[in-house]
């Protein structure tokens, strides 16, 4: 990837990227893989979690103020200062060369402020919501919030998918919507798909992410630390640091994409049934049951 120097760029710049694509639905979905693999497109620059930018030039000792594969010195983020009205998209897509730019942040108000400032750009905006079983990403969250009672996690779902439904249903330019276990389990199926409708076409190295260049802010550390596994040769500093309680799943993972199925062992019957009982009409689109 061939990147231009801070230089060659700054925020009344009015180069445009042909479109931005936004990746919506709950925490823990899969949104870092399905990100990843898209921006391993020719034509597509992932950019992670794009709210994470506000943290970059913070003084606090923090994972999210810099890129997570290349750290504080990345190309595409270092030395970059973000300021409130800034279109981080134009920047990023003028930067990197690519004329998609992706984003994962599930924050609903971050995705409407961006809305607003690509409003009235040539830019084209998209949407995809990204379903997952809501025992999985419970059981995700439970793992990774170990004092927070269970009801409060399930609420606080609920609460999040139901103002995605709202917004999903609201958003007037191209949408779909996928299946993290459909992805998971026919990636080339899910992913021409997808391709299909950001109208790209389809390259068959972008399910092997992990050989591909990236400089994601934020996101989920245990598919990223993928991309070191296959790289490690090449990348001399590791800024991803698995915590114990993912270092056990990820550290025997294969490169190749696996259905996370963790919480069909791991989420105890007690949970289930509140889950059920609480959330079980709003989960059901997105259940799933194994085949």
């Amino acid at each position: 990837m061939k990147v231009r120097n801070s230089e060659e760029i700054n925020e009344e710049n009015t180069f445009h990227p042909q479109k931005v694509v936004f990746i919506c639905g709950a925490p823990h979905s899969g949104s870092t893989l399905l990100g990843l693999i898209l921006g391993s497109h020719s034509r597509c620059f992932y950019a992670g979690e794009a709210n994470k930018v506000i943290f970059l030039s913070s003084d606090m000792e923090n994972p999210d103020r810099y890129c997570k594969v290349c750290g504080p010195s990345c190309d595409v983020w270092g030395g970059l200062i973000y300021k409130g009205d800034l279109n981080i998209y134009p920047l990023l897509s003028k930067k990197t060369g690519k004329s998609i730019v992706i984003d994962s942040t599930k924050k609903l108000e971050w995705i409407k402020t961006q809305l607003n400032k690509l409003a009235n750009t040539p830019s084209e905006t998209y949407l995809i919501y990204l379903l997952r079983d809501g025992r999985a990403v419970i059981n995700s969250r439970l793992r990774k919030y170990k004092a927070t009672h269970p009801e409060e996690i399930i609420e606080d779902w609920i609460r999040h998918m139901k103002k995605t439904n709202s917004f999903y249903q609201g958003f007037n330019g191209p949408k779909i919507q996928l299946h993290y276990e459909e992805l998971a389990t026919e990636p080339d199926k899910a992913i021409r798909f997808v391709c299909q409708f950001l109208g790209i076409i389809y390259e068959d190295e972008m399910l092997r992410y992990y050989d591909h260049e990236h400089h994601p802010l934020g996101g989920n550390t245990g598919t990223q630390s993928l991309i070191i596994k296959a790289q490690e040769e090449n990348i001399k500093k590791q800024y991803i640091q698995l915590s114990e309680r993912n270092k056990y799943y990820y550290s025997d993972h294969p490169l190749s994409i696996k259905l996370d199925l963790r919480w069909v062992k791991e989420l105890s019957s007690n949970v289930i049934e509140l889950f059920e009982r609480k959330a079980g009409e709003i989960n059901l689109p997105m259940k799933w049951n194994e085949k």
